[in-house]
């Protein structure tokens, strides 16, 4: 029987992935980086650093892929998180390859145990990490960016103005079930936080826009309970919200390479602005959900609620913007 060639395997590994250009584009640069100069799929941007296996893939066996292994890990010219992604992606695409063509042409690879291809002691990265820590979104930005989805998409412009007038982050706000939404008291109290029960204020017009939209969200007849979901009424994936900002920033004219604009940028963001207001810090913390001394969410009172909301209203950097 005669076997696929490289380019047809990659090409239905790829195939799988059609319904995200992000996903496919990321899963391709990594198999790029993996048969490097040999890449069946064009020439592109490759380097001759690169792994470049120049076999079939029906001929990966143990030891190549435990050089291939050893290779990313001791591989200081890209941060450990990216060669993580890049061996799970070749995981993956391995996995994939054994369920597609193991049983017409014996293709079988054997994963390697886990002690064998842990990161732990992998070399650093020599250069500096490129991070947007530093990173902050002026007012006229976020006008902007919110107006741009205001006239765009009405439901990302609720999502949008979330991330920037409370600072929630991108996880809770992914995970934020209906039930975790409370217009009347100007609340979102997502119960799966990165560290624990959180709750977050907004505006009174906020409010409203969500009252809303909570209504005709509580009338789709589907069992999914999540918050916010995509057009086909899925939970959003973890790199969704940070695309459709990148999206808006294209648009836009924001060079994202130069700002570095992400979902969290607007948690730093409004901290920042609340500290040149003269904002307490223990308040700056508690209006972005950090845990601070004697509070404790669950015992909340309708007092401790409208403190919040006073904190908010009080501290709030963006109320002349008329969102």
């Amino acid at each position: 029987m005669n076997r696929p060639g490289n380019k047809t395997i990659i090409e239905k590994y790829l195939e799988h992935y059609n319904h995200s250009k992000q996903s496919k584009k990321m899963r391709e640069s990594s198999l790029r980086f993996f048969f490097g100069v040999n890449f069946p799929l064009g020439n592109g941007n490759v380097d001759k650093k690169w792994f470049n296996y120049n076999g079939h893939i029906f001929e990966i066996d143990n030891e190549i892929i435990m050089d291939y292994f050893n290779y990313l890990k001791n591989l200081d010219t890209i941060s450990i998180t990216t060669r993580k992604n890049k061996w799970h992606i070749f995981m993956s695409f391995l996995t994939y390859t054994t369920y597609i063509y193991g049983e017409k042409h014996g293709f079988v690879f054997a994963k390697p145990p886990r002690t064998f291809v842990s990161f732990e002691n992998a070399d650093r990265k020599k250069t500096k990490v490129k991070s947007n820590r530093k990173i902050f979104a002026t007012k006229e930005e976020i006008k902007k960016i919110l107006d741009y989805f205001n006239s765009q998409n009405f439901k990302h412009y609720l999502i949008f103005r979330l991330f920037v007038e409370t600072g929630i982050r991108k996880g809770e706000l992914i995970n934020a079930k209906i039930h975790d939404l409370i217009p009347e008291k100007r609340l979102i109290n997502p119960s799966k936080g990165k560290k624990g029960e959180r709750v977050y204020v907004y505006s009174e017009s906020l409010a409203r826009l969500l009252e809303i939209f909570l209504k005709e969200r509580a009338s789709l007849d589907i069992e999914n309970d999540f918050l916010f979901l995509t057009r086909n009424f899925n939970k959003y994936g973890n790199r969704t919200f940070n695309q459709i900002l990148k999206y808006a920033l294209d648009s836009l004219g924001i060079d994202k390479k130069k700002r570095n604009i992400t979902c969290h940028t607007f948690r730093r963001t409004i901290n920042d602005f609340r500290k040149e207001m003269g904002c307490p810090l223990e308040d700056r913390k508690e209006l972005v959900g950090h845990k601070i001394r004697d509070v404790n969410v669950s015992s909340y009172t309708n007092s401790d609620y409208k403190r919040l909301q006073k904190l908010f209203d009080t501290w709030n950097p963006y109320q002349d913007l008329n969102f």
